[in-house]
């Protein structure tokens, strides 16, 4: 078996059928065999129903399994145990790819074991977004999110696999999470540039739920990780880059102070409190050149009076101290 494309579903009914179609159009274009493995997370509408029946439809290509762990980390890891191919193609069931995505990924892979693809996102109001993937992907892995999405990347099984699979316990940040392991086992990597996976933004609930501040609070974790471990293990690399790692370390705990100011601010003297093993005589990018006032005003005061701000100010002032 070449690949297998992995669909976790959660109450999915108002979007699976289209999650559906688009992996068996992009399946169609593999250029071996290939399997659709449907995860029903313990779903009380119509879901189970509506993968039972796609499977009556398409009994050669298209299982499904029941995990009856909460979660979309549990959800992917039994369809992994549950897969044959070689490849593993992940689709969450509201997201979508191009039916010729998995088949240019695979001819692009050559001896790589990792393709890191682009992707678009596709908001309520019409509007779009790219992402396209950082040339380096640790830059890629702190900032911007440009390390592909779930979707949008290709990954061999063996590979997913030797880094222990997706993390269960993780609500949310699933994804860069598993990047980072990856990019610590220094799995050989390609970019695939092409616009091939979409992210469908919607008002309904995702099966990785919706909590702003704690999805913040374990990107800060992932970040201060990873640049812990930088230091440790590529120490020369990471001082080169430290104001940009830094700075997107500094930058998620200022998003976290915009939900929960108190847990931004222990971040903050966690993080950036002297004395700081991690100090640079560099100022850090990706934030304002106000937050060098930090140190002598205090984060909780400037942040408290940004918020403040931030309810009366135009919207091009809110977008500059959001900068």
């Amino acid at each position: 078996m070449l690949v297998s494309i992995i669909i976790p579903a959660y109450n999915a009914e108002p979007f699976i059928e289209r999650s559906l179609q688009s992996a068996l159009a992009a399946g169609a274009q593999v250029p071996g065999r290939w399997e659709i493995i449907a995860v029903d997370n313990g779903s009380t509408d119509r879901t189970p129903a509506l993968l039972r029946e796609a499977a009556r439809q398409h009994p050669e290509v298209l299982r499904v399994v029941t995990c009856r762990r909460r979660g979309a980390p549990a959800a992917r890891n039994a369809g992994v145990a549950a897969s044959s191919g070689a490849w593993l193609q992940f689709l969450d069931s509201d997201d979508t790819i191009d039916a010729d995505k998995i088949a240019r990924q695979l001819a692009l892979a050559g001896e790589a074991d990792w393709v890191v693809g682009a992707y678009r996102h596709l908001y309520p109001d019409g509007t779009t977004e790219d992402s396209i993937p950082h040339p380096d992907l640790w830059h890629g892995l702190f900032h911007d999110f440009r390390t592909g999405c779930t979707h949008s990347n290709l990954i061999r099984k063996r590979a997913v696999q030797e880094v222990g699979g997706w993390d269960e316990r993780l609500p949310s940040n699933q994804d860069t999470f598993l990047w980072f392991r990856l990019l610590q086992a220094d799995v050989r990597t390609v970019i695939d540039p092409v616009i091939g996976s979409y992210y469908h933004h919607h008002y309904g609930a995702r099966i990785t739920g919706a909590d702003p501040a704690g999805s913040t609070q374990h990107r800060i974790q992932m970040l201060a990780a990873a640049n812990a471990w930088l230091i440790d293990n590529r120490p020369q690399y990471w001082h080169r880059h430290a104001p940009f790692f830094l700075g997107a370390l500094l930058r998620a705990v200022r998003m976290l102070a915009t939900y929960d100011l108190q847990s931004a601010s222990e971040a903050y003297d966690a993080y950036f409190g002297r004395p700081n093993e991690w100090a640079i005589d560099r100022p850090y990018e990706l934030v304002g050149r106000y937050t060098r006032l930090y140190p002598y005003l205090g984060f909780r005061n400037l942040e408290w009076t940004r918020r403040k701000l931030a309810r009366i100010l135009p919207d091009r002032w809110k977008r500059r101290l959001k900068a």
